[in-house]
């Protein structure tokens, strides 16, 4: 090859028009197909079976929410703390953990307690739900937990 002459590769490619319209105009089964080296068929069954995962997920933190609320007492400082967990608590007119524990007459403890249960129920393996408006991380739990249990006696 000739010194002069650039490869294919070695050049700076600018896509030829602005925006690139055709990554505007791909579906979904084009982007997975190509992505994957997969038929649009299959394409198409790997969507279906996300959105059925996705759904199946959906289904069981629903029943376990459903669940929790119904066989539980103190009702209402369990929906508050869900709304918290959600970091919903502009709805609720509340500022902090502590303002909604002095309206219903319980503790702080009592509303961190359902808040954390909350998280619980609502982090999973396919899920990335972690407010941390009023409490830690989620991933900071284990460490303060293992930090406790050096301290006890």
């Amino acid at each position: 090859m000739a010194k002069n002459v650039k490869k294919l590769t070695d050049m700076n490619l600018e896509p030829s028009y602005t925006p690139d319209f055709a990554a505007e105009i791909d579906t979904e089964e084009e982007i997975i197909a190509d992505r994957y080296g997969v038929s649009l068929a299959i394409a198409r069954e790997i969507i279906q079976d996300r959105q059925d995962a996705i759904s199946q997920c959906e289904a069981t933190k629903l029943g376990a929410i459903i669940g929790a609320l119904i066989s539980g007492q103190n009702l209402a400082a369990r929906v508050h703390a869900l709304a918290l967990a959600f970091g919903l608590d502009q709805l609720n007119g509340f500022q902090s953990q502590s303002d909604v524990a002095r309206k219903l007459g319980c503790t702080r403890a009592l509303i961190s307690h359902y808040v954390v249960g909350w998280r619980d129920i609502l982090e999973s393996d396919n899920s990335h739900v972690d407010c941390t408006k009023f409490r830690k991380r989620n991933d900071t739990r284990k460490t303060f937990s293992e930090s406790a249990k050096k301290r006890k006696p």
